[in-house]
């Protein structure tokens, strides 16, 4: 390992705006959300429903954030995103 993101073997995933239960809909793990398009609010909520992650993705945000999510969890993006699974 050099201390670099490396890309997982799994495929992206393109996600519409929406919620997302992880466990159900999307595998736990480690990604990297990039927009697709504009972007706009990514958030993660915990187990607990307690916010996790909370940023904008896009032309007024990040170009992209890794991030961790846990079964249990719940993914929401307010416009379409690409969560890149990775190690």
């Amino acid at each position: 390992m050099t201390g670099q993101v490396q890309k997982a073997k799994s495929a992206p995933k393109t996600l519409a705006a929406g919620r997302y239960e992880v466990g159900k809909d999307i595998p736990e793990g480690r990604y990297k959300a990039t927009p697709v398009g504009e972007g706009s609010n990514f958030v993660t909520f915990d187990g607990e429903g307690v916010p996790d992650v909370n940023t904008i993705l896009g032309v007024n945000g990040e170009a992209s954030y890794t991030f961790m999510v846990y079964d249990g969890y719940t993914v929401q993006t307010e416009a379409t995103v690409k969560l890149t699974p990775i190690d």
